[in-house]
């Protein structure tokens, strides 16, 4: 969902706006506001505080920096690199997401330097090799 973080919206048109319950709505805002992160009076407008501007605009510098480096520097398609930086933001660390950030701003814009990076990443289609039978998030971590 791409809202401006500026202006008010009613819950029940949230709800609509994302096909959700209204119950859900009204309990995840809720949180939002036990959080700092908007202010809601019951039947009123949903408004967002300085402190929910600051994260959501710390999570969208998250997703688009995840995103490029997915997309531009390992070559994943719009809609892999999206699907991957969603679950990858939710773990990874502000240290990490500064100097992944500061990796893809420096990257050579040399066409020879993107053509090689590009077919080293093409061979590990199909790649038979033990780091494929790990199944991420089912396998346990050694003891």
């Amino acid at each position: 969902m791409n809202r401006s973080l500026e202006g008010q919206i009613r819950v029940r048109d949230l709800a609509k706006s994302v096909g959700v319950k209204l119950p859900s709505v009204t309990r995840a805002v809720q949180k939002l506001v036990d959080a700092g992160m908007v202010r809601h009076e019951t039947y009123g407008k949903i408004e967002i505080t300085e402190a929910g501007r600051n994260a959501a605009q710390s999570i969208t510098m998250r997703d688009d920096c995840l995103s490029r480096f997915l997309k531009d520097v390992l070559g994943l398609s719009e809609v892999q690199a999206q699907s991957e930086a969603c679950r990858i933001e939710h773990v990874i660390s502000d240290d990490v997401i500064q100097r992944l950030e500061i990796l893809v701003n420096h990257l050579s814009p040399s066409k020879e330097w993107k053509a090689a990076l590009k077919n080293e990443l093409g061979g590990l289609n199909g790649r038979k090799d033990p780091i494929n039978r790990v199944a991420v998030g089912k396998t346990k971590p050694h003891a």
